[in-house]
């Protein structure tokens, strides 16, 4: 799925965008390709990766909160 317009309009809304994506399959080429691509193999990836994605996800809230901590207090 692409966030692309999210991201212009946020943009446009003078908001800052932090954009995170987990690929989840291989692109199918052609009708005549041996691999397909299903439904329950995305929603696989997701539930195996998922503890992966939500540590990246800690971590970095985690850093942009003692950045912006550290940035509030070096204005003062």
């Amino acid at each position: 799925m692409s966030t692309a317009p999210e991201v212009v309009v946020a943009t446009h809304c003078g908001l800052r965008v932090f954009g995170l994506s987990l690929i989840t399959n291989k692109v199918v080429k052609s009708y005549e390709d041996s691999e397909s691509v299903n439904h329950e193999g995305v929603l696989e990836v997701g539930r195996l990766r998922s503890h992966t994605v939500q540590h990246l996800v800690t971590e970095l809230i985690s850093r942009m909160e003692i950045n912006n901590n550290e940035n509030t207090n070096n204005a003062s």
